[in-house]
C-alpha cells in the first residue's frame, strides 16, 4: 500500500498529491506481531496509515475493529486534547505504518483545500459509525441488541473475535448470560450466523 491511497487525496489531482507529498514529514514504522503500536502512554499527535499487516483495535478488553493496508487511525488524537487516549492498537501480524503529524496535515490543508474536505468527511462517517454502535448498546431488544453488535464488529471475513468468550460478550452488551445464549441460538437457527469456539461467523449482512 502506498501513501498516495490516503483518504486525504481522495479527488485530488496527481500534481496536487504531489505537492503535498512535497511538504510530507512522515514517520514510518514496523513493528511485529504482538507489539503495542497505539495507546494512552504512545499516543502522537498524528494521522496513522497502515503500509503493510494487520492490527486490531481494543477499547479495554473489548474488540472494536481490525485494521488492514489502506486503513487508518488516531484521526480523534490528531487535533483533539490532551486527554489520554481511549483506545489501544496492537499489531496482529508483522506491520509497517506511517505516521502522518498534525504540522503536515495542517500543511496539506492549506496547500490543497480538498484535504480539509476530506479529513471533515471522514471524521462524520465516524460519527455515525459511533452512532450505530451506542444504538446497539441502547437497544431494546435482545436479538436486535446482539445482532448489530455483531454486524458493527466483524472483519472482512465476516468474523467476530471474543478474546473474553462469552462472558466479557454479556457485560458490553449489559446482558444476562442465558439471555446472550437464548439469542445466540435464535440466530444460529435462523441462519444468520455460525459460533466456533470463541468466534462468531456472521453468515448474512442485512441490518
Amino acid at each position: 500500500m502506498d501513501i498516495r491511497a490516503l483518504f486525504l487525496f481522495c479527488g485530488l489531482t496527481e500534481s496536487e498529491i504531489d505537492r503535498c507529498l512535497s511538504l510530507a514529514a512522515c514517520e514510518e514504522h514496523s513493528y511485529q506481531k504482538g507489539e503495542t503500536v497505539y495507546d494512552a502512554s504512545l499516543v502522537r499527535r498524528a494521522l496513522a496509515m497502515v503500509l503493510e499487516g494487520s492490527l486490531r483495535v481494543y477499547h479495554g478488553r473489548v474488540v472494536m475493529k481490525d485494521l488492514f493496508a489502506g486503513d487508518v487511525f488516531g484521526a480523534a488524537a490528531l487535533y483533539g486534547s490532551d486527554e489520554p487516549y481511549p483506545s489501544s492498537v496492537v499489531a496482529e501480524s508483522a506491520c509497517r505504518v506511517v505516521f502522518i503529524p498534525q504540522e503536515t496535515v495542517s500543511a496539506w490543508m492549506s496547500a490543497v483545500p480538498r484535504v480539509g474536505e476530506n479529513y471533515v468527511r471522514f471524521l462524520s462517517d465516524r460519527i455515525r459509525f459511533l452512532n450505530r454502535r451506542l444504538s446497539t448498546l441502547t437497544a431494546g431488544q435482545t436479538d436486535g441488541k446482539l445482532w448489530r453488535y455483531l454486524l458493527a464488529h466483524r472483519n472482512r471475513d465476516g468474523v467476530v473475535s471474543l478474546p473474553d468468550g462469552m462472558t466479557g460478550l454479556a457485560e458490553c452488551l449489559n446482558m444476562g448470560r442465558s439471555s446472550l445464549y437464548r439469542s445466540l441460538d435464535s440466530l444460529v437457527a435462523a441462519g444468520y450466523i455460525r459460533r466456533c469456539g470463541k468466534q462468531i461467523v456472521v453468515l448474512k449482512q442485512e441490518e
